[in-house]
């Protein structure tokens, strides 16, 4: 017999071996698992099952606040691309033109101008003169009906009502700017705790020192606290004030795709739009990213902790079980079993288990925490927080479980396997 056939027959003889070795550790994985103790069984499964679920919880939930904080400052301050000034400039010009050009752009779903600019809010509740209270905030201009394509304005109205595009004298204003209404800042507030009501005046000061009443239309809560310190005219009000036409100090746009910020920037170029400087809402949100970074470090400790509390959990099941079944490891030793087979036993009683937790821990995330979540979002001072549950952390979060419970399972497997005949059947 040829040197080729019979490496051949070796290595098929080898494979065969192997797979030998395989079925019987399987067989004794499956025996040690249903002669094992029901309660017990289920107990471990169970344990399993909420440290992953735990671990999942924690990540979808992080998620979902990255999510809504995003979701947050494209919906009230930058929508998906936001177009500034030329550099040494204050405004935007020939705004409506440019405006018609963008919205005829394929994939845009509409745009939007604002002016911007800081002013000063006298309140005098009683007109005496008396007990007046002055801040300072933003007052942006808007078109009620274009605005309601790019942001969310018109659905966060707590009191009042929204604007329209004949209001003149009116103002919508900001939970943080009228205090009450759940304010996180009723002491800088105009109002303080009781909070401005409908139909109540104020006086704007604008920076060119023209001074302006208006009547309280409505009041918005976004939960946005940078959205929530701002106010908002009509953009004819606006320009009246400040003594300008067709410009803006930025355009908003909001386009179908949030991820291809950049062809939409390109084509933005290609019909003109060369001199003003545009950037997506990604730039914008440092603040944002920071927040994210803590959460994901956050996330990182706290699914390290899970992986430990489930790799100690796994050690201990497979520890109290082979000691308890040392007499029988020897004997199988005695009879021929190699203890790599034993050991690939208990290496497969936790796979075994490492799977059913992370099945039991996906059915309850996502067939009762997700859907329940999805009616009761969570009110968090951002916003409402919905569980976002990535394909890419419950992939990562499995395999994570799954070397952890292989690598408890191992150490005292090993252990005891090495261990001699005569002193795993005496017990020693």
């Amino acid at each position: 017999m040829t040197k080729d056939k019979k490496g051949f027959l070796q290595k098929i003889q080898s494979a065969q071996t192997t797979l030998n070795d395989l079925k019987v550790a399987t067989f004794l994985a499956i025996k040690q698992v249903t002669r094992s103790n029901k309660w017990s069984l289920f107990l471990t499964i169970s344990i399993m099952s909420l440290v992953f679920l735990n671990i999942a919880f924690i990540a979808a939930l992080m998620s979902g606040m990255v999510e809504t904080m995003n979701s947050q400052a494209i919906d009230t301050q930058f929508s998906h691309i936001k177009i500034e000034p030329p550099e040494n400039e204050m405004f935007i010009k020939n705004v409506k033109s440019l405006k018609n050009k963008i919205n005829h752009l394929n994939g845009v779903i509409g745009s939007t101008a604002h002016y911007k600019t800081y002013t000063q809010f006298t309140y005098d509740k009683r007109k005496d003169g008396q007990d007046t209270k002055i801040g300072s905030w933003i007052v942006s201009s808007m078109s009620p009906e274009e605005e309601k394509k790019v942001s969310i304005f018109h659905n966060s109205i707590l009191a009042g009502e929204y604007l329209n595009k004949n209001d003149r004298d009116k103002i919508l204003l900001g939970k943080d700017i009228s205090g009450g209404y759940t304010s996180n800042f009723i002491h800088e507030s105009l109002g303080g705790s009781s909070g401005l009501k409908i139909g109540e005046k104020i006086t704007i000061t604008y920076p060119n020192g023209i001074k302006r009443e208006y009547t309280i239309k409505g009041i918005f809560d976004t939960k946005n606290l940078f959205a929530d310190a701002g106010a908002f005219v009509t953009e004819k009000e606006m320009e009246d004030m400040l003594q300008v036409s067709n410009q803006a100090t930025e355009i908003l746009v909001k386009t179908k795709n949030i991820n291809n910020t950049a062809k939409y920037i390109q084509d933005f170029r290609s019909i003109g739009i060369t001199k003003e400087k545009i950037n997506p809402w990604t730039e914008y949100t440092g603040i944002i990213t920071d927040i994210t970074e803590s959460m994901l470090m956050i996330k990182i400790l706290l699914t390290g902790i899970g992986l430990f509390v489930s790799g100690i959990t796994i050690f201990i099941i497979i520890f109290i079980g082979v000691i308890n079944k040392r007499k029988e490891i020897g004997i199988l030793k005695a009879i021929g079993m190699e203890k790599h087979t034993i050991v690939i036993s208990y290496l497969l009683q936790a796979l075994f288990y490492a799977l059913l937790g992370i099945g039991g821990g996906l059915f309850i995330l996502y067939f009762i925490l997700s859907p329940y979540f999805a009616i009761h979002p969570l009110d968090f001072p951002i916003g409402l927080v919905y569980l976002e549950i990535l394909t890419k952390d419950v992939i990562i979060n499995s395999i994570a479980l799954i070397v952890a419970s292989i690598i408890s399972g191992f150490i005292p497997a090993w252990g005891v396997s090495k261990k001699s005949i005569l002193d795993l059947i005496w017990g020693v």
